[in-house]
């Protein structure tokens, strides 16, 4: 059976020029890989995972207190609570059933969009989901997220901190999200930003697979390790050399599941011309396109619409 390659984060860090060119060909010929050695602590995970799955016991009638119509962000769906169906990954499909809560960095009100304060429930509501959730944001965004960005450059043949000055201040949509027992799906789709660091939580039997090579491959979870992603708008920085992979979630098991991924992106205001000058991108831009057709025209997450 075919698997996902492996990637070691403690070898990126150290400019292993073997491992380099691995991230290089598992970005050309899947865009979907584990990462391994990234330095989480399993207790961290396990906490956030847990706290996640308290939080969604809770009644709906607390959950939806921390709703889209709560927030104070623009768009309002970038943050808070959705229920179960209450966002559409593809349009072909429907309503996904599964519930959610996205957050973000945490920032004064501001007139930019996906950017200022999380409604988040404290530990008088949810214990711990606040203190665990920017936990790991911390700890995905200053230990995994840099050094894989930089190995990313290198496997692209460009300086090491050629995105550096991209990413002074980006942009995070971090999600939880609960798959209820026995029916709880994703639909297929492509994830919009620049990659997605994934924490399964750990089932014998996976859940997620994706579509590459012109078949679907299932993503067992291993343990220890995160499943990375890469997204629609570094396919386009790479003018398509790097690919963004269509994949769904399909849950049958008897008990539920808890999934995290952070979906990174540049600074909200940067633009930048892709590397072989075709075209000119704007993050913010990007990130209210892709918006609209999931809240808005309901066509799904990404290029869901071409995978219909």
């Amino acid at each position: 059976m075919e698997r996902l390659p492996v990637i070691s984060l403690s070898k990126l860090i150290n400019l292993d020029n073997q491992e380099i060119k691995r991230l290089y060909n598992t970005c050309y010929e899947y865009g979907f890989f584990y990462l391994n050695d990234h330095g989480v602590s399993t207790s961290l995970i396990e906490q956030t995972i847990e706290s996640s799955r308290n939080f969604f016991h809770l009644p709906e009638e607390i959950k939806s207190n921390y709703g889209h119509g709560k927030q104070k962000v623009y768009p309002p769906t970038s943050r808070g609570y959705a229920p179960l169906y209450g966002e559409v990954l593809n349009g072909e499909f429907g309503c996904d059933p599964k519930e959610i809560f996205d957050l973000g960095f945490d920032k004064p009100i501001s007139n930019k969009p996906f950017t200022g304060a999380n409604v988040i429930p404290d530990d008088s509501v949810a214990p711990n989901f606040a203190a665990s959730h920017y936990h790991l944001q911390q700890e995905i965004m200053t230990k995994v997220f840099p050094p894989l960005l930089r190995g990313i450059a290198l496997a692209l043949g460009l300086e090491k901190n050629y995105f550096d000055s991209y990413f002074t201040e980006p942009t995070l949509i971090q999600r939880t999200i609960y798959y209820p027992p026995k029916n709880g799906q994703a639909g297929k789709h492509t994830d919009n930003g620049i990659l997605t660091v994934l924490i399964q939580e750990y089932f014998p039997v996976p859940s997620l697979r994706v579509y590459t090579k012109e078949r679907w491959i299932d993503v067992p979870c291993l343990e220890n390790t995160f499943v990375v992603n890469l997204g629609d708008i570094l396919q386009k920085w790479t003018d398509g050399l790097f690919v963004s992979t269509p994949h769904e979630v399909i849950h049958e098991l008897d008990v539920s599941r808890i999934s995290i991924p952070l979906f990174i992106y540049p600074n909200i205001d940067a633009s930048f011309n892709t590397l072989g000058d075709k075209e000119n991108i704007s993050v913010k831009q990007e990130m209210l396109k892709n918006f609209e057709a999931i809240w808005v025209k309901h066509e799904g997450a990404g290029r869901a619409k071409e995978l219909i």
